[in-house]
This record gives structure tokens, sequence and C-alpha cells, in this order.
């Protein structure tokens, strides 16, 4: 889980973004809901509802029983996306001992930048998502070191990244002539 965003740390971010949408370095990434796995089956996460979790492990109390089923959705390509950036880092490497290593620790650029990512695919305009170019950056970086462990099987973290890679270009008017 991604530690809490102070309150001044989000002005920040906000501020960064304002002053990246006046200079034009904002990535805008085509966006659709629809989103399954490499295999064509829906991705599948644990529903985010937390009354629906709740209600689970309370009908499983009532029952008696020890362990129960998470309650999952066929999720859209911004639930993808927001669970893969709150459950950063994953790891599944194994150090010299044989033991499982510890995840690496994340910084508070990292959060800041996870924040900024859970914004903007909570926020899709028109068939577009737009982030500042940095962020997307860090984005495609965390895709391509922690997306295989996350996006199982293998292949779908491959299909997140062409679906993250599909930029809209800015058309540039040309000077007119008089």
């Amino acid at each position: 889980m991604l530690p809490q965003i102070p309150r001044h740390m989000r002005r920040k971010l906000e501020r960064r973004f304002d002053k990246a949408r006046r200079r034009n370095k904002m990535k805008r990434i085509n966006y659709t809901n629809d989103f399954k796995a490499a295999d064509g089956q829906p991705f599948v996460i644990v529903d985010p509802d937390i009354m629906v979790q709740r209600k689970a492990r309370q009908a499983a109390e009532a029952a008696k029983k020890e362990s129960w089923p998470a309650p999952t959705i066929d999720c859209t390509f911004a639930q993808a996306i927001v669970w893969f950036m709150n459950h950063i880092p994953f790891s599944d490497e194994v150090g010299e001992d044989g033991k499982p290593k510890p995840p690496r620790k994340l910084t508070p650029e990292d959060a800041g930048n996870a924040y900024a990512v859970i914004k903007a695919f909570q926020n899709v305009k028109q068939g577009y998502v737009e982030m500042e170019d940095s962020v997307y950056t860090w984005l495609m970086d965390m895709v391509k070191l922690d997306g295989i462990e996350a996006f199982k099987p293998v292949a779908t973290q491959a299909i997140v990244r062409e679906r993250l890679e599909d930029i809209i270009k800015d058309e540039k008017k040309a000077p007119e002539k008089s």
C-alpha cells in the first residue's frame, strides 16, 4: 500500500500538473474501458469496495469459516492501473539464501507519482487520459519493473505497455500564410 500523501504534497503535484499543461509537457493516452488479459479473459482483481469485502468477511465469520474467497470483479483498464499503483512494489525475487527478498523501499517521489497516475486514471476525459511527461515515464518504468509479477499471465504486462504507449499525437497547426 502507498503511504498517506500529505496535503502540501498533493497541492504541489496539482501546481506542477497545471504548469506542465501550460507548457505542453503532457502525454495524452488513448483510453477505452475494456481490459482483457493476454488469454482473452477479463482481468480480475479483488473488489476495491470495502463494504463488499466486509460483508464477505462477516458472512464467513457467521458460517464459522477460518478463510473465505475474496470477492473479485472483472475490472476496467483504469481500475487495473489504480490497483497496480496501490500495490507496488511487487516482489517475487529470491535471495542467495533461497528466501524471498523483501520488496524494495518506495520513495516519497514514488508515492507522489503513483498518486498522480491514480488521479489521472480517475479523471478520464473524452477517450483519453492526460498525465505529465515525467509521471508517464515513471509509470512506464514501474510497468517494466513490476508488471511481470503484477499482471498474470505474464503476457498481460505487454498488453498494459501497449495500451499505455498508445499516445495521442498533438497536431501542430501550420502557420497560416497571409
